[in-house]
């Protein structure tokens, strides 16, 4: 146990006082914060109103009104000695344009001169004519205020949501899975570098031999896993703490994605926890020992692929099958099959698809596999740290003697 706490002490302190550990959190942390405060920034730097001049020939079509009804607009009132002027700045895109209403007999006409032709300013001002010529209309034809009034409510529309209240919305379900698969790849690959590193070190040869493979392992694994805790730790708090200050609004939503995030439960977060934690375990003992088969870290990438292809196919086979049928018999396969759990579990999950008696069973054969793993990954590692030379395959790791 004291040599575990050693290796695990030295690869947690290690990790954390990198520099590019300290550079990846403040940079995360930042980033966060800037993406949610842009909504807010973007509005306040907004372009100010556009001013539009306006010659009104009817009496009832005043300037205040129509900046009370069309408040996108600066509203400016002229007069037909102005005509000239104020054409010559509509053309010179000064103003936003210069619009000449008059009164007819069935409706009002409008004469206007605009240098970028506004569609939205037209469409605004013609509806808000249409209804003005309505009301006239009306109270030509003795219809009651009420009346009236009833003519111009609107029609109530009312965006639907994708999903319910209770519903985690899917693309924060998308979040979750890459961000378990960018955080399992990061920090494996920061596992297999470090090995492959070791093996230039004399210490790490005197350790091999006097220090149990299975507390090696699992003092690294565990120590860079607390790392990646205190990072995450570290940003989610901050982007927590940021949002509760009240200095922006959350958004409701991302582009055309809902996030939904009130959806979230204290339930989803420790069964997210739980999974991302033993989906990390698991593929770290790979990492650790493909990191034993090469001579030198510039030679990780090539080795180290097959992991990542795994890691890959994991995470997009639930995009791609489980969260469209999360009740499917393949949709349950994947997420009870270890190598593909922490992914797959998680849809069914946030999708409210999983029995209790199912998420138990994927975290028992979660567990089992990861100590499996970790015990063979514990038996091969000193193998691979102590060759040097060519690469080694992995089939002559395991055959290969101590």
């Amino acid at each position: 146990m004291r040599n575990f706490y050693l290796v695990f002490k030295q690869s947690f302190r290690e990790r954390v006082t990198s520099k590019s550990y300290l550079t990846t959190t403040l940079a995360l942390i930042l980033i966060s914060i800037f993406a949610i405060s842009l909504p807010s920034l973007l509005e306040n730097f907004a372009d100010a109103k556009e001013e539009v001049a306006v010659i009104s020939n009817a009496p009832e079509i005043k300037t205040s009104e129509l900046e009370g009804q069309l408040a996108d607009w600066e509203w400016k009132e002229g007069t037909d000695s102005q005509v000239s002027s104020l054409k010559e700045d509509a053309q010179e895109g000064k103003i936003a344009g210069l619009y000449i209403i008059d009164k007819g007999e069935s409706n009002y006409s409008v004469t206007y001169f605009s240098k970028n032709n506004d569609v939205v300013l037209n469409s605004s001002l013609s509806q808000y004519l249409q209804a003005k010529n309505t009301q006239r209309i009306a109270d030509s034809n003795g219809i009651s205020a009420a009346d009236q009034q009833a003519l111009f409510v609107p029609v109530a529309m009312e965006k639907g949501k994708f999903t319910s209240e209770n519903e985690v919305s899917v693309f924060v379900i998308y979040l979750m899975l890459m961000f378990i698969l960018m955080a399992v790849m990061m920090y494996g690959t920061t596992i297999a570098t470090g090995v492959a590193s070791e093996k230039a070190s004399r210490v790490m040869e005197v350790m091999v031999t006097k220090v149990n493979p299975l507390a090696m392992i699992f003092g690294k694994i565990f120590g860079i896993a607390l790392a990646s805790l205190v990072q995450f730790a570290a940003f989610f708090g901050s982007v927590a703490l940021y949002l509760k200050s009240g200095i922006v609004e959350p958004a409701q939503s991302l582009g055309n994605f809902e996030l939904n995030l009130s959806a979230l439960t204290a339930e989803h977060c420790v069964y997210f926890f739980i999974f991302f934690l033993l989906g990390y375990l698991l593929y770290a003992s790979l990492y650790a020992v493909f990191g034993s088969m090469v001579s030198r870290p510039e030679e990780l990438n090539g080795t180290t692929m097959p992991i990542s292809i795994l890691l890959m196919v994991s995470a997009f086979s639930g995009i791609l099958f489980v969260i469209d049928d999360p009740t499917s018999a393949l949709s349950k396969f994947m997420a009870i099959f270890p190598f593909t759990s922490p992914f797959n579990m998680i849809i069914l999950i946030m999708k409210d698809a999983a029995s209790f008696a199912e998420i138990s069973l994927s975290i028992g054969l979660l567990v089992l596999t990861t100590f499996a793993f970790g015990y063979f990954a514990a038996k091969v590692y000193p193998k691979g740290i102590l060759h040097f030379g060519e690469n080694l395959k992995l089939r002559q790791l395991i055959m290969r003697k101590s």
